[in-house]
C-alpha cells in the first residue's frame, strides 16, 4: 500500500493527537560552534508564524514546535513564550473523518498558561499583528484591526504584551543579542484570503513602519535576521478548492463557475481550465459552498447568517447562473491575482532595500515554497513536503500554516541565515525527529472532487 504522511492536529475519537506530544530527540548538538551569535537573549518578532500557529488556533502542544522555540532548544538557551493549554484559542481544526475527509471545529477552549512569567516573552510573535502594530498596538483596542474600518479587537495583543508596551518596546526592553523579524505577511495576506474585500496596506505606510522597527533595532547592536513574505497564493488554502470544482466543472454542459467580482463588470465566468491552472483561486473556506454549486440554494447565505445580496436570485443554480453567483469573497480572480503579486513584490522590495541600509540578512521564501510547490517538492531528512492538501505534510489543516515538521524547516532556514551572518556552525535540525505526522496506510477520501468539508466559517480568521 501507498504510505504518506498527514499533519494534523486533533483529539478525535477516530485519531490520537500527537502532534508536539513528545519532547525533541536529541536535537540538541553535544558542542556548537556559536561564531559571533549570542543567544543569551534572543528575540523574535512578528505574527502567527512566529508564535507557533497551528490549525487556527494557538495551543501549547504545537507552540513547542515555534521556529523560534526550535532554534532556542537547539542551541541550549531559554525561550518564553505566551502559551495556551490544549485545546487553545478558539476554533481549532481537528478531524471529524477520514472518509469522506472532513473537518470540525473544535468548540472548546484554552486559558494562557505563562502570563505570571516575570519578564517579557522572547517570543513575541501575536497572531494576525500587521505591520503598524509592532511599534504602535499596546493592547487589543489599540491594534490594527481594532482601527476602522475593521473594529476588531484582537486579545491576543493582551495576553502577549500583558499591557508593558509594544512588541517593540518589549523586545528592546530585553536588550536583544539576537533577534529575528518575520512581518508584513498580514498586510497583503487578508486581502487574498478574503477574495480582495479586505483593504491591503499601502505602500508607504510599511515603508514608514519597516524604516521605524529596522531604526529602533538597529540601536541595539544585534544581529536582526529578516524574513521576507512568502507567496501565501502557492498555499493549500489557495490550490485546493479550485481545481476540484474545475474537474465537476467538466462533466458539466456549462462554460465555468460564474461568481462575483469586486469591480465592473459584476459577474465573471471562471472556465475549468482558469480553475485547474490556478488562473482564478477558490480559496479553503469556500469548500463547503463547492458542494452547493448546481443547487437552486441560498444555503450557502443562511448557513452563513448572510443577507442574499441584493439582485441575487436563489432559484436559480448557484454558482452556475449570474442571477445565483458563486460569492466574491470566497474568489480570487485574475485582476485581483496581479494585485496581490504585485503588492508582495514591491512590499518584500522595500523590506530588501531597507535591509541592506542596515546591512541586515533576508531570508528569501521563495526558495522554499517555489520548491513545496514544484512537482518533486521539497525533501528534508528524507521526507518529501509540498503544498498539496494534508498530504503534503507542511502545511496544517487551515492550509497556511505550517505543521510542526514544517516549522522545523523554517527553522532551520533562519538558522541557515545566523550561520552565515555569524560565522558560526550550529548544527540544523533533523525534522524528521519532530513529531506531529500521522502515518496512514492508503489515501484520505478527498471526495469525488478532491475538495475536503470543511465547517461554514471555520476559516473566516485565518492570517499569518
Amino acid at each position: 500500500m501507498k504510505k504518506f504522511y498527514i499533519s494534523i492536529s486533533l483529539l478525535s475519537f477516530i485519531l490520537l493527537a500527537i502532534i508536539g506530544c513528545e519532547d525533541f530527540n536529541e536535537l540538541t548538538a553535544p558542542k556548537i560552534n556559536f561564531g559571533t551569535a549570542d543567544f543569551t537573549r534572543f528575540v523574535c518578532i512578528g505574527n502567527s508564524l512566529t508564535m507557533g500557529e497551528q490549525s487556527t488556533s494557538i495551543f501549547e502542544s504545537a507552540q513547542q514546535y515555534s521556529f523560534g522555540n526550535i532554534i532556542a532548544k537547539q542551541v541550549g538557551t531559554t525561550y518564553a513564550q505566551a502559551t495556551f493549554s490544549d485545546p487553545g484559542t478558539v476554533g481549532r481544526l481537528e478531524v471529524g473523518s477520514l472518509n469522506p475527509f472532513t473537518l470540525y471545529t473544535n468548540p472548546g477552549q484554552g486559558s494562557p498558561t505563562n502570563l505570571n512569567y516575570p519578564a517579557p516573552y522572547n517570543n513575541l510573535g501575536i497572531k494576525s499583528a500587521f505591520i503598524f502594530d509592532v511599534m504602535n498596538a499596546r493592547s487589543a483596542t489599540t491594534c490594527y484591526t481594532a482601527q476602522p474600518p475593521f473594529n476588531t479587537p484582537n486579545p491576543l495583543f493582551d495576553v502577549v504584551l500583558r499591557g508593558l508596551g509594544t512588541q517593540m518596546e518589549l523586545a528592546l526592553a530585553q536588550q536583544p543579542t539576537l533577534v529575528t523579524l518575520w512581518i508584513g505577511n498580514n498586510d497583503i495576506l487578508a486581502f487574498a484570503t478574503r477574495g480582495g474585500l479586505f483593504p491591503p496596506t499601502s505602500a508607504s505606510l510599511f515603508q514608514n513602519q519597516y524604516t521605524q522597527i529596522l531604526t529602533a533595532l538597529s540601536s541595539t547592536g544585534a544581529p536582526v535576521i529578516i524574513g521576507s513574505l512568502p507567496n501565501g497564493l502557492l498555499t493549500p488554502f489557495f490550490t485546493t478548492v479550485g481545481p476540484g470544482i474545475g474537474l465537476k466543472l467538466q462533466s458539466l454542459p456549462v462554460p465555468g463557475l460564474v461568481y462575483q467580482t469586486t469591480g465592473g463588470p459584476g459577474i465573471a465566468v471562471a472556465t475549468a481550465n482558469q480553475l485547474l491552472t490556478d488562473s482564478v483561486l477558490v480559496t479553503l473556506s469556500g469548500s463547503s459552498a463547492a458542494g452547493l454549486i448546481g443547487d437552486q440554494t441560498g444555503k450557502y447565505y443562511s448557513d452563513n447568517g448572510i443577507p442574499v445580496p441584493p439582485g441575487v436570485n436563489t432559484a436559480f443554480p448557484f454558482g452556475l447562473t449570474p442571477e445565483n453567483p458563486f460569492p466574491n469573497g470566497l474568489v480570487l480572480d485574475p485582476t485581483e491575482i496581479a494585485g496581490y503579486k504585485a503588492l508582495r513584490a514591491g512590499f518584500n522590495d522595500i523590506i530588501s532595500g531597507l535591509a541592506a541600509t542596515f546591512n541586515y540578512p533576508v531570508i528569501n521564501w521563495d526558495d522554499v515554497f517555489n520548491q513545496l510547490a514544484s512537482s518533486n517538492g521539497l525533501i528534508v531528512n528524507g521526507v518529501t513536503y509540498s503544498t498539496t492538501y494534508i498530504e503534503g505534510n507542511f502545511f496544517s489543516l487551515d492550509g497556511i500554516h505550517p505543521t510542526s515538521q514544517g516549522y522545523g524547516i523554517i527553522a532551520n532556514e533562519f538558522i541557515k541565515a545566523i550561520n552565515e551572518e555569524c560565522n558560526a556552525q550550529i548544527p540544523l535540525v533533523d525534522v524528521s525527529t519532530i513529531p506531529g505526522s500521522l502515518v496512514f496506510e492508503g489515501q484520505v477520501n478527498m471526495g469525488k472532487y478532491g475538495i475536503p468539508i470543511i465547517p461554514y466559517g471555520a476559516l473566516d480568521n485565518v492570517l499569518f
